[in-house]
């Protein structure tokens, strides 16, 4: 099932209580503004008394955009804080 893409501008929705913004690493690929993918850096959000950032991790392996897999609604990052996507015109799935 296809999820719309996250794209400059979403948050990461950290732990549920703390969102935090996601810096995009590629500008080749555009919709309104660079898409996120794979390794693109979370800022420091909580997870109860622990700060940290993290990067994105999970995301699709069939589609790509400058050889990284594009971020969807709900992927995660290795610290597992969940991604927005708002970008509902595009959905990207597996």
């Amino acid at each position: 099932m296809g999820m719309p893409i996250s794209k400059a501008g979403d948050m990461s929705l950290g732990h549920a209580f703390s969102p935090s913004p996601i810096t995009p690493s590629i500008s080749k690929v555009m919709h309104q503004g660079p898409v996120h993918v794979a390794t693109d850096v979370i800022a420091v959000h909580v997870l109860g008394n622990s700060a940290h950032g993290g990067t994105i991790l999970q995301v699709s392996t069939t589609v790509m955009a400058e050889n990284k897999g594009v971020a969807r609604l709900m992927d995660t990052g290795d610290c597992g804080a969940m991604i927005s996507g708002s970008g509902a015109q595009i959905l990207v799935g597996g």
